[in-house]
């Protein structure tokens, strides 16, 4: 079986992609999770909520560390548009580069990958359509640099393994509307 998490950047980014040329938008923040300890590692992933700029947007992100932290997950990947989060974060100093980030966090440490990116439209074919054309700059990889301070959030509760009801934390992340996506059965 290959390694999923040395796999996995490479299809986020992949999937990243094919939903920008769909929609034209970048997708949500999502968090994967893996459980190192396990035959088959890989648990699922969660799509963040809806959100508001400001501190809604800061705490749906840090708040997707709470699943990771119940199921005490060993490992998660997360991925999002840096432009899209730090713009949702109202940080100064727009206009932001556009790039996929995927962050690779353990317990000690993580790996923040940077995959810029330029995007635009397709010359009209003959019937007048245009498509999404990205185009991709050169990426690079930083170890345990500072993250954005949601993101540093999210890892922080993460790392704070909680003995919370399994059930119950699941339902109140649906209820606020996060996205659970199971590759097996955990609850």
């Amino acid at each position: 079986m290959p390694d999923i998490a040395n796999e996995l950047p490479h299809i986020l980014l992949e999937a990243s992609e094919a939903y920008i040329r769909a929609g034209g938008a970048a997708p949500p923040p999502q968090l994967h999770l893996l459980a190192e300890d396990l035959d088959v590692p890989y648990l699922g992933y969660m799509v963040c909520r809806r959100f508001y700029r400001g501190a809604d947007a800061a705490s749906a992100v840090a708040d997707l560390g709470l699943l990771p932290s119940v199921l005490v997950a060993t490992r998660i990947i997360a991925v999002w548009e840096d432009s899209d989060m730090r713009t949702a974060f109202e940080l100064s100093g727009a206009p932001f580069a556009t790039a996929m980030v995927i962050l690779d966090a353990r317990l000690d440490g993580h790996t923040l990958h940077w995959h810029p990116f330029g995007a635009g439209l397709s010359a009209p074919d003959h019937t007048g359509e245009s498509e999404v054309v990205i185009k991709w700059g050169i990426s690079n990889k930083y170890e345990n640099v500072d993250l954005l301070a949601p993101f540093a959030a999210l890892l922080q509760v993460w790392r704070e393994f909680r003995k919370d009801d399994l059930e119950q934390t699941v339902t109140r992340l649906r209820e606020a509307g996060y996205e659970l996506n199971w590759a097996r059965a955990v609850e």
